[in-house]
């Protein structure tokens, strides 16, 4: 790291903040500076994260202490076409789809629609410090098109899916195998890589249940032949579970639905894993695939508990995710606040600590891009937030315990990317 009198030397950077520095660490660990500095260049890179005393920087600076100077949260796993039915509480999983979110998701053909809730969306991002989201799209190659084009307008970093469905859904939401693997290719084409890998496509599998195994099949073979990440729900409710297996009988568990398919590796994101035996949890390790926490959309729709133990024990790269709109807010806070919770009712606590790392670089981690982001440190990308605090944190507890549990107070006064601000 640049320290000292070196940056005496240095061109005034593109942006300069003096506050409190709060940041997990890539090698582990937590820095905690109550008065620091953050510089960025001109190229959004960061330069210097370190206290303020001592820095040497002679450019102008941006005090705004006492504010929170913290990296911008990640949310690695949302729905885009839930974004109007937060708090639609219609039952467990499977009636809730039913009821609540495939009519909704059929609003998605018409292009309008898809635009001002892709406009909402966007905002509530914005308003909660999300600076990174892993989204499921609708059955909808046009609204996939607009949901990737309002992340690109506004600046975010992002991954979405075309959500393919082939089977126990409603027929406006049907999407065939040519068909899916055809917009696929075009949203592709389009947009994965976008903007140096600002925006990225992932194929999405809605979950083994509504789809058939040639479609899954076909699913793996598109994200093997284009390296692309993959996302998609598994064993989040016991009924769930159990109609799968009827589904695709071939299979022993659920785990093995998608191994089989292929679409078991490193760039895969499981959401939920609340329902898993030991032996899945093994294999989830030896093929290094990633879990999506989302302990609010679990408690909500009452699906069970997931355990942070089995996949910690086996190294496995774990995000948090707000899961909109079982989940009842985008806010990364929250969803930390209620990953607290659900840690103490397993019996297996969490430290404050580990949970900022789990909504900032443990999310980088799950989506392939903490070399980039997650975490603010030397070479990084600037993806960053200002926050209020209820109180001046005088140490790293104070911090942690304002970020995290004072829910009275979710917003941010900044967000940005690459050292641009969007908020």
């Amino acid at each position: 790291m640049v320290r000292g009198a070196a940056l005496a030397n240095e061109k005034p950077m593109a942006l300069a903040l003096r506050g409190t520095l709060l940041t997990p660490l890539a090698e582990g660990g937590t820095q905690f500076e109550v008065d620091g500095l953050l510089l960025v260049d001109a190229e959004g890179t960061i330069r210097y994260a370190g206290p303020f005393r001592g820095a040497g920087y002679r450019g102008a600076v941006d005090d705004v202490r006492p504010n929170l100077i913290t990296p911008g949260f990640i949310d690695v796993h949302a729905h885009f076409p839930q974004t109007r039915i937060i708090g639609c509480a219609t039952g467990p999983l499977l009636d809730w789809l039913a009821n609540s979110v495939f009519p909704e998701e059929a609003r998605f053909t018409r292009r309008a629609y898809a635009k001002a809730v892709a406009a909402e969306l966007v905002q509530r991002l914005l308003h909660a410090g999300t600076t990174t989201v892993a989204l499921f799209s609708s059955s909808s190659p046009s609204a996939t098109e607009t949901c990737f084009s309002a992340l690109a307008e506004a600046g975010l970093r992002g991954l979405v899916g075309l959500t393919w469905m082939d089977r126990n859904c409603p027929e406006v939401l049907r999407i065939t195998t040519p068909s899916a693997v055809a917009a696929s290719e075009r949203l592709i084409r389009r947009w994965h890589g976008f903007d140096h890998d600002r925006l990225r496509f992932a194929v999405t599998p809605r979950f083994a249940l509504s789809c058939s195994k040639t479609m899954l099949r076909r699913a793996g073979d598109l994200a093997n032949a284009h390296d692309l990440p993959v996302q998609t729900h598994i064993a989040e409710n016991d009924r769930e579970g159990e109609a799968t297996l009827r589904a695709h009988p071939y299979a022993t568990s659920y785990l093995d639905v998608y191994d089989q398919a292929g679409l078991l590796g490193p760039r895969t994101i499981l959401a939920h894993a609340i329902h898993l035996k030991k032996r899945d949890w093994d294999r989830i390790g030896e093929s290094d695939a990633t879990v999506a926490h989302c302990p609010d959309s679990n408690f909500f729709l009452g699906s069970g508990r997931m355990r942070l133990n089995p996949p910690r024990s086996r190294g496995v790269r774990v995000g948090l995710g707000s899961d909109v709109a079982a989940g009842r807010s985008f806010s990364m806070r929250r969803a930390m606040g209620s990953a607290y919770d659900n840690a103490l009712a397993v019996g297996e606590p969490v430290a404050p600590s580990e949970l900022l790392r789990l909504a900032t670089f443990g999310g980088a981690e799950v989506l392939g891009c903490a070399a980039t982001t997650g975490s603010l440190q030397l070479g990084k990308e600037a993806d960053l937030l200002i926050v209020p605090l209820a109180r001046a944190a005088a140490n790293l507890d104070a911090a942690l315990a304002s970020l995290i549990f004072d829910t009275d107070n979710l917003g941010v006064l900044r967000s940005y990317v690459r050292g641009h601000r969007l908020f």
